[in-house]
């Protein structure tokens, strides 16, 4: 027997062995069976933006004047491709048992020409359930309920921000379906602890502190965490009333949908530094003369909130079928919340969740100090303030027909909105360290109005492939003039802000917009 004859018979049995071992564990007609299927898709976009946008196109867009990010960008990008694993177990307590595994490769840093040395392996989900005829048990991380209706544009989880099609989180639920066409669903989940992204890691630790330069001491952070579970709770209706049209390429029946959350959320007092919190008026930011306390500190520096979130989906074939054949159907899909503190929920940017409002000039006193000693030590006067969530409301409207089982077009507008911001000012909170009389402050800045429209043109031959070309338009309109980095101070010593002519930067925009033009390939397997 020669070298290669023996080279051919070692593979065999280094290939062959595990793989007939594994044909045994998942043949059907073996006891205690598991079965395995691979699937997911490979995806190459590629998109150009009139101004700087993240690759989803979810991220609020740069005011019009603002040099840093009012320009062109191309982007390429395969991270978006994933697979998953499902896994079917054997019969227990009368129940089927599956699994479910899913990987992409998410982004490792804000570079978005992504290559594969900076691209992460990423979980996003990883469950299991337990199916009986009418009920459902599931356990593990998957979409929440907020996640069910996601929109079919070419950007990889279109409008994220008010669709919620990007929330995976931990969980237990429990589903009961009813009279063919009614569900019920509840879940308990991890909750969501918000932070700002400047300072993640201090926003997520309930107690940290950092050192404080000016004062030889430390200063208390705002941290949060959540002493509840994430609730949420789902009723639906679903039914071939009239016949069916496309939802993501599969015939779907009328259909209804109410969901509701709800956690509670706890932050500690903090010290806002000068130079790093503004006041909130009408027209600019105005910087902080010196440290300002979050919260009254005689309150055992806690605060508890309650994000919440209540929405509505609605999917209504316009023009149906009652066959596989989809040519000359449209549908209508529309997805509608109010709520407050959204960005629990997946809902928006995380440091637009909240914000904060004057509440009266108090002491920092011996009994409750926040720092030390220093320029605001014990006996010193503060103005002290209260975090409030961010209300807001929105959602999203898709219209969809197919002209071919093939050609189909996609126009998608979605907007989020705040309501209940007062930004002016009040004579009563004139004060030495806000002396405008501004009644809010905050580190981030905060968005009253994002809007966006997709049109998209898809293009399926075969059900393994599919192309979109697709034009977005995205608007946001800021409560203020100006950002955080073109900020007047009122300082004519300062060149970079002396132009007493145009007070409080009112000569930046408050709206900037971005075009987009995008192409997406699928292949499915």
């Amino acid at each position: 027997m020669n070298k290669k004859t023996i080279l051919v018979l070692a593979i065999v049995a280094l290939v062959g062995l595990p793989m007939a071992a594994m044909g045994a564990v998942s043949s059907p007609t073996s006891p205690g069976a598991i079965e395995f299927t691979l699937g997911g898709y490979v995806k190459m976009e590629t998109d150009w933006d009139s101004t700087q946008n993240n690759l989803n196109c979810v991220a609020p867009i740069a005011r019009s004047n603002d040099p840093s990010g009012q320009h062109g960008r191309l982007k390429f990008s395969a991270n978006n491709s994933r697979f998953n694993f499902t896994v079917k177990g054997p019969k227990v307590f009368g129940a089927t048992l599956t699994g479910f595994l899913e990987f992409d490769c998410g982004a490792n840093s804000g570079n978005y020409n992504q290559t594969d040395t900076t691209s992460v392996f990423r979980m996003r989900h990883a469950m299991f359930r337990l199916n009986w005829p009418e009920t459902e048990l599931m356990l593990g991380q998957y979409w929440g309920f907020f996640s069910e209706f996601g929109t079919e544009v070419a950007q990889d989880g279109g409008l994220q921000n008010i669709g919620w099609f990007n929330q995976r989180m931990p969980q237990v639920r429990v589903t009961q379906k009813f009279l063919g066409a009614y569900t019920v669903s509840a879940m308990i989940a991890a909750p969501t602890n918000m932070y700002d992204s400047a300072n993640q890691a201090a926003f997520q630790t309930w107690n940290a502190q950092v050192a404080n330069a000016a004062t030889g001491g430390v200063t208390n952070l705002p941290g949060e965490t959540s002493e509840t579970p994430q609730v949420q709770l789902k009723a639906a209706y679903e039914a071939d009333l009239w016949g069916k049209a496309a939802y993501l390429g599969v015939p779907k029946g009328f259909t209804a949908q109410v969901n509701a959350g709800w956690q509670r959320t706890r932050y500690r007092s903090a010290l806002m530094t000068a130079g790093t919190y503004y006041t909130f008026g009408q027209d600019q930011f105005q910087l902080l003369g010196q440290p300002t306390n979050f919260r009254d500190p005689y309150i055992r520096n806690t605060q508890y909130l309650d994000p919440w979130v209540v929405q509505a989906n609605l999917f209504i074939p316009v023009l149906a079928t009652t066959t596989a054949n989809l040519a000359g159907t449209a549908s209508i899909l529309a997805s509608w919340y109010i709520g407050a503190g959204v960005d629990a929920f997946g809902g928006g940017n995380p440091s637009n969740g909240s914000y904060l409002v004057f509440d009266k000039q108090g002491m920092i006193t011996a009994a409750a100090p926040m720092v030390a000693a220093g320029p605001l030590g014990r006996g010193d006067a503060a103005n002290l303030y209260k975090r409030r969530l961010k209300e807001s409301f929105g959602g999203y409207v898709q219209a969809q027909y197919y002209f071919t089982n093939q050609w189909y077009l996609n126009f998608v507008y979605g907007m989020n909105r705040a309501f209940n911001v007062t930004r002016g000012m009040n004579a009563a909170c004139v004060t030495p360290t806000n002396p405008q009389g501004y009644t809010i402050a905050m580190p981030a800045d905060l968005y009253n109005l994002w809007q966006q429209y997709n049109l998209t043109l898809w293009y399926r031959p075969i059900q393994a492939l599919k192309f979109g070309v697709e034009y977005a338009y995205t608007r946001t309109h800021w409560f203020q003039r100006t950002t955080a980095g073109q900020i007047w101070n009122g300082n004519p010593a300062n060149p970079a802000f002396a132009n007493p002519a145009v007070p409080g930067g009112s000569e930046i925009s408050s709206m900037g917009e971005s075009h987009r033009v995008m192409f997406a390939g699928f292949f499915y397997f």
